[in-house]
């Protein structure tokens, strides 16, 4: 109070809170999809008062999960991480390049979820530690910048703006979806639509694990939504539906994977019916063919990524007529291609079906981190990156002994043939996919036998 007074006497301004020492009370982290999972691209930090947008990052040092990380830009922001401009705020939020990825040191790469082998799921990590060091900050009523140091468990505190982009939630029986729709066309036009089923371990009751998991947040972007035309006029988009199941994917769970696709469509008239593509990865790629099996012409077409051989002739006998493109690479060691991808597309193709695709990588090189080789099970880097264009050539598959005919190689992205359909030919799976569609009178036929049921 003295000192106050003597301030005053002097003609000095004094402002409230300035003489506090500033302190984070707590930390949230930002995460963002990428081909090798979620990412902690932001921290933000709450401080016990506001701070102006004088913060200062050029001595500070941040490390998330014990792995040191570049800051690459600081500011005030709101609790959500987005810049606050020209005011003061209890929020700053700090910016992180991408840590490099290493396959066989997982705890190095900084992520929040690992790989539970025990129970073979994907799981948030029980700790998430934030340490923060010397970040240079103004209190507001203040001109002294103050050095803040900090160190808080954020596995708590997650932001995940990748995920919310699926504004639907629901639930059919035990199992969740979540879904986007484009935002495109007229009234009167109708989208098309993406079902996608996610791996053995994605499954469990958190729907954000496998949006995070595989970056199927790329499906609702420019580069994916701009292959596909509405139906009645010519604006692109396509919704997509991703749908999580509690136990791993298999033909006793195909009915319940019906209803939850029928349920969805019920509350979305938007949809052509006749244009439903349905994709899936590892064991939700093996669910791809068993819907096909199961549903014979109820999907327009059907892509099973790094899928395991998971039908018998009988099967294949029914698949034989359905628009199919399968990805796999040579150096997958979970799913090996000569017990799976290589048998199956060879029986297909000898067996005189058409409009038959197979995109054949050496293994799984990332772009999101140039030149970074994934395990090669992850195919589906490439789907999701917009990268399967080559194809091997069906009839070379048909003529050449044993699997001579398939060459695995990445320059071609997949094989040095196109995809071609009554002349037309595809530079893209998913321009092939956006022209599939399946006829009227199928459709009357799946709708009839749904009502008898």
């Amino acid at each position: 109070v003295l000192v106050t007074l003597l301030a005053i006497s002097l003609g000095l301004s004094v402002k409230a809170g300035a003489a506090e020492d500033l302190a984070v009370t707590k930390t949230s982290i930002v995460l963002e999809s990428y081909e090798f999972g979620p990412a902690v691209t932001k921290v933000i930090f709450e401080f016990n008062q506001k701070v102006t947008p004088e913060v200062v990052h050029s001595s500070t040092q941040v490390t998330t999960a014990g792995v040191s990380r570049q800051v690459t830009n600081s500011y005030v922001s709101d609790d959500k991480g987005h810049v606050v401009y020209y005011d003061n705020s209890k929020y700053v939020t700090l910016e992180l390049s991408l840590p490099s990825y290493n396959r066989y040191n997982m705890g190095g790469n900084a992520e929040p979820m690992y790989f539970n082998l025990s129970t073979w799921t994907n799981q948030w990590l029980e700790s998430y530690m934030v340490s923060m060091k010397d970040l240079s900050v103004v209190a507001e009523g203040s001109s002294q910048s103050q050095m803040v140091s900090s160190e808080q468990d954020a596995i708590n505190n997650r932001l995940m703006p990748t995920t919310e982009v699926f504004d639907e939630r629901g639930e059919v029986g035990n199992m969740q979806y979540a879904a986007y729709s484009a935002q495109t066309g007229t009234g009167n036009s109708t989208k098309p639509l993406i079902v996608w089923l996610h791996g053995i371990g994605e499954r469990g009751t958190d729907m954000n694990i496998p949006l995070l998991s595989n970056d199927v947040y790329a499906l609702t972007q420019p580069e994916i939504q701009g292959h596909f035309l509405t139906t009645g006029d010519q604006a692109r988009g396509v919704n997509v539906l991703a749908v999580q199941t509690q136990t791993p994917w298999g033909s006793d769970n195909a009915a319940q994977l019906k209803e939850t696709i029928d349920t969805y469509l019920a509350n979305h008239p938007e949809v052509d019916k006749g244009r439903i593509y349905l994709a899936g990865v590892s064991n939700g790629g093996g669910m791809v063919l068993t819907m096909g099996a199961t549903y014979p012409d109820y999907f327009a077409a059907l892509i099973p990524i790094a899928a395991p051989l998971t039908v018998d002739q009988s099967g294949i006998d029914k698949l034989k007529n359905q628009p199919m493109w399968l990805i796999h690479t040579k150096a997958d060691a979970t799913v090996q291609p000569e017990n799976s991808v290589l048998p199956l597309y060879k029986s297909l193709i000898t067996s005189g079906a058409t409009n038959k695709w197979f995109s054949y990588f050496e293994t799984a090189t990332g772009t999101d981190l140039p030149g970074t080789e994934y395990d090669g099970h992850w195919a589906w880097i490439y789907f999701f990156h917009d990268q399967v264009i080559g194809v091997q050539h069906p009839e070379n598959t048909k003529n050449w002994e044993g699997y001579s005919g398939m060459v695995a190689t990445d320059p071609t992205n997949g094989g040095g043939s196109r995809a071609s359909v009554n002349g037309q030919t595809y530079n893209s799976i998913f321009d092939w996919m956006s022209a599939q569609t399946v006829s009227y009178t199928h459709l009357r036929a799946h709708e009839t036998s749904a009502h008898l049921v």
